[in-house]
């Protein structure tokens, strides 16, 4: 008898440490998929404001173009090929990346990141437009770790 009542507080213990490491797991997984936004300017004669940004998986950059032209965003060498949520202002281009649509003066753009690296990107004005001070280019970085 004593052997059966110490098997059942050893069941209870193991039941209960288990479903305590679960909940552990569970709360560690929805810290993980938090999300995170971050925004990044881009002005006529300020620039991108910050150039580059540092930040986690989940998070969703939004730009917004305080010029007085329609810009695009041109990721350079590393693409972004999978992002969450539903990006505004990008479409999936021919080779499976995501590319930027015409923003317009005073509009946004937004993209979430969820893969690790960094994505090195220009700010060039829309082909319909000329804009000596942005066909240069402005160049930011985005570090996804």
């Amino acid at each position: 008898m004593k052997r059966e009542t110490i098997i059942t507080i050893i069941a209870i213990l193991l039941g209960i440490f288990c479903l305590t490491g679960l909940t552990v797991a569970a709360e560690k997984e929805t810290e993980e998929l938090k999300l995170i936004n971050k925004i990044i300017t881009f002005g006529d004669y300020e620039g991108l404001r910050p150039l580059t940004l540092t930040s986690k998986p989940g998070t969703a950059i939004i730009w917004v173009n305080n010029s007085r032209f329609p810009i695009e965003l041109l990721f350079l060498d590393k693409k972004v090929v999978l992002a969450c949520g539903s990006p505004v202002n990008f479409f999936v281009g021919k080779d499976g990346a995501y590319e930027s649509n015409k923003i317009p003066s005073g509009g946004t753009a937004s993209l979430c990141f969820i893969e690790k690296g960094k994505y090195e990107y220009k700010i060039q004005s829309s082909k319909t437009f000329y804009v000596g001070r942005i066909e240069r280019g402005f160049q930011g970085t985005i570090s996804i770790e």
